[in-house]
């Protein structure tokens, strides 16, 4: 006999038309000659990512010397790596409702997402010249932003078991990982569910790769580059969220031959952004 999880894996996954579109609204922002104006007539076509998009233009997080009044303004305000990865995360947020797992926390999610998507690109952006390109940087960027996408969807769809997995990690005793909660109540985890969401939104098989295997440090493929780079970064920003001001180097990283040096000068970097990141999606996600 099916359990219930392995009966909700066997239906499509429901998703609004924003959501079932991403890989189109990834494929339009992948380039990396897009003009302000280019960019802005991408995300016109999504009218709730444009008006959220000059919403924070105009926040106070932006602190905008005059008022932004259209979407170039607001992409020229906000710059190109803010605007694709709030995209997608605004693409993202819509199409779920966590509000009945009370210990899922919005902006610790959205911190974490969009962290780990710049670390990831600051990480490729060290790999050895024969390896790294932009576009690799981008797509190290888009896995970063999607790669707890299944926790989102788990909170939404399994809240009580989620829910019990999230106090798990509250309890000073509690040895386990949040992945090892989430098996014990639910019989899977965030990584297994982000990759079977990812394959029904038909993404590339290096995102499905990424966020399926990026916390197995001895994972081995032709994508396997930017699944350790999403796991190095979600490395980084976990210490940030425990307030962790030592850094220890991360053996798979190393692998690829991103030194204990660039990784420091990575996570420095984060730790500069952490604060204004949380500003950020308590801004954009809270509520």
């Amino acid at each position: 006999m099916k359990t219930v999880i392995q009966n909700k894996l066997s239906e499509p996954a429901k998703l609004p038309s924003i959501a079932k579109n991403i890989h189109v609204l990834m494929q339009a922002l992948a380039s990396d000659k897009l003009s302000y104006q280019q960019l802005a007539e991408v995300v016109k076509h999504y009218p709730e990512i444009t008006a959220r998009l000059i919403f924070l233009a105009n926040s106070s997080w932006s602190a905008p010397v005059s008022p932004i009044n259209n979407i170039e303004q607001a992409c020229a305000r906000l710059g190109m790596s803010i605007v694709k990865s709030i995209s997608i995360a605004i693409s993202i947020s819509s199409s779920f409702d966590t509000r009945s797992c009370p210990l899922f926390d919005t902006v610790h999610f959205w911190t974490s997402s969009m962290l780990v998507a710049e670390g990831a690109g600051l990480l490729a952006s060290k790999l050895s010249q024969t390896i790294a390109t932009t576009e690799l940087e981008h797509t190290a960027q888009t896995a970063g932003v999607l790669h707890n996408l299944g926790l989102l969807w788990l909170a939404d769809n399994f809240p009580a078991e989620t829910n019990t997995a999230l106090q798990m990690q509250l309890d000073d005793t509690n040895t386990l990982s949040l992945r090892e909660s989430l098996k014990q109540t639910i019989e899977t985890d965030y990584c297994e569910i982000g990759s079977w969401i990812a394959k029904q939104l038909a993404l590339p098989e290096v995102l499905v790769t990424a966020m399926e295997h990026h916390l197995n440090p001895d994972y081995q493929d032709s994508s396997s580059e930017i699944a350790h780079i999403v796991g190095g970064a979600a490395e980084m920003v976990s210490a940030l969220h425990k307030q962790s001001e030592k850094f220890t180097s991360i053996p798979g990283l190393e692998t690829l031959e991103i030194d204990s040096a660039s990784q420091q000068l990575v996570f420095q970097q984060l730790a500069k952004n952490f604060e204004k990141t949380q500003q950020l999606a308590q801004t954009l996600f809270k509520g």
